[in-house]
């Protein structure tokens, strides 16, 4: 598996981060996270009170909150079947469906809504066969990806 890779390891230590300001900021929830050396559907869980909140889909980017802004329209890139997964597990369980995507220079968490029982999918996520890294460790994939707008994401940023 890629996370078993120094560069995958990597990627589990800045998902550690991201969790620890989840949980340090929002002391009222719990996050649980799924086995890290399976590959598993979602990332985790948000619990509220011992009950399930949401699914989570948690990705790390190197680059600054500007850089998302300036240089990527505020899209946030991530495999289409990644969020179809999601959505799927999120449906079963009858929950909405989230993604973390933590800024690692800035230290800042974006929750965004991906997918919600009541609501369908967020309107802002565009679809398109591109061709881009195909891990963390390397080489190209074209695939369908998702461009997710991050404009509207509840941020959480290290005080």
């Amino acid at each position: 598996m890629d996370i078993l890779t120094q560069k995958g390891l990597e990627t589990v230590r800045q998902e550690q981060l991201a969790l620890t300001m989840f949980r340090e900021r929002l002391k009222n929830l719990e996050f649980i996270e799924t086995p890290k050396n399976e590959p598993a559907d979602v990332d985790g869980f948000v619990v509220t009170n011992g009950v399930i909140s949401c699914c989570v889909e948690v990705k790390c980017r190197n680059m600054t909150a500007s850089e998302l802004k300036n240089q990527f329209g505020n899209r946030w890139l991530i495999t289409a079947d990644k969020l179809e997964r999601g959505m799927k597990v999120s449906r079963a369980l009858c929950v909405p469906f989230r993604g973390f995507l933590y800024l690692v220079p800035d230290k800042m968490l974006m929750i965004v809504p991906i997918w919600d029982p009541a609501k369908g999918w967020n309107p802002n996520i565009d679809h398109e066969y591109t061709e881009t890294q195909a891990t963390v460790n390397g080489g190209t994939a074209r695939r369908l990806n998702a461009y997710v707008d991050v404009s509207g994401a509840t941020v959480i940023a290290e005080l």
